[in-house]
């Protein structure tokens, strides 16, 4: 029951392209920051050293910053239920989570803390002020630095150096040097996201998008009316899908019939079909899943006989186990 497949993004990708191509018709922060901004910036390229952040390191701080506030709120929520005489399967059902997860949080007497990943050491680091030094002398070739940092005592593989490298060229692509702005790399400004990447970000809450995904989203709902109309169809699905909302079922399937995506139209078509069914995944909070469980189960313990066990040497292990 994915409506992630049924989604009539395959055939737009000129649209998709267009969307992201708009991004470079506009200034970034980055580029409308003054030379003395740079290192303060958080998008900006900064110095070209072992540690620098990466261009993207401040879009994953912002996001594990927000899936960390996420987690405070769920906390807080859990506390407050639990303080209200709510028991574990109550708060579980409450917030849509796992008893686990209430398990995990109930407990605690301050707030869960962020994760903070560091940089590991690498065997390149030794060699990067070598490099760095050469390449603003002007060598630009990746084969010649690793021979280069070969004779120095370097015995690993060329595709360190190459990562190196290619940093390099995004830097001097996208960063400014005594205040002039240099072009972004080739096809940088106008490469599309995948069509899987479109996907899941139409199916994702809105609150999880980062602002340029919202943007982006924004600009390709603007450009193609059959992409608005499927955005909004596919974020109310799975929003059924997240709260158990069957109700809305037989008006979602009006809507998405009568919609301007056709794909859309077939999904709901082929739902009708066993509409009991649908109606009853969507509403009921009971699964197949344990049996599911069950079956998995049953298979491993069958297969450890190496198909040599009789029904009754099965069916005592199975209750064994």
């Amino acid at each position: 029951m994915s409506v992630s497949n049924k989604l009539p993004i395959v055939h737009k990708r000129p649209v998709l392209k267009a969307a992201a191509g708009a991004v470079g018709a506009e200034p970034t922060a980055a580029e409308e920051a003054s030379p003395g901004d740079e290192g303060t910036n958080a998008s900006s390229p900064g110095p070209v050293t072992p540690n620098r952040p990466r261009l993207w390191y401040a879009r994953q701080q912002e996001a594990a910053k927000k899936r960390h506030e996420r987690l405070v709120e769920r906390w807080r929520e859990i506390r407050r239920l639990q303080a209200a005489g709510a028991d574990v399967a109550d708060i579980a059902r409450k917030l849509g989570i796992s008893r686990r997860t209430v398990y995990r949080y109930k407990d605690l007497a301050e707030p869960p803390e962020r994760t903070r990943h560091q940089r590991r050491a690498t065997v390149l680091d030794p060699y990067v002020p070598y490099i760095l030094k050469r390449w603003e002398e002007g060598c630009r070739n990746g084969m010649r630095l690793f021979r280069e940092i070969r004779e120095r005592g370097y015995a690993h593989g060329a595709s360190n150096v190459d990562r190196l490298v290619a940093e390099l060229r995004r830097n001097d692509g996208l960063g400014r040097r005594n205040g002039e702005r240099r072009a972004a790399p080739r096809g940088s400004a106008t490469a599309a996201p995948s069509t899987r990447h479109v996907a899941a970000l139409f199916l994702r809450r809105p609150e999880e998008l980062s602002p340029e995904q919202g943007a982006y989203l924004d600009r390709l709902r603007a450009l193609d009316g059959a992409l608005a109309a499927a955005q909004g169809l596919a974020r109310e699905f799975s929003g059924m899908v997240r709260d158990l909302g069957g109700g809305r079922l037989k008006e979602w399937l009006r809507k998405a019939k009568s919609c301007e995506a056709p794909p859309l139209g077939r999904f709901a078509s082929s739902l009708e079909k066993d509409l009991a069914a649908v109606e009853a995944g969507l509403t009921l909070r009971w699964s197949n899943g344990p049996v599911e469980g069950f079956v998995n189960k049953l298979k491993l313990v069958k297969r450890q006989g190496y198909g040599r066990a009789n029904l009754d040497l099965l069916r005592a292990r199975v209750l064994a186990a």
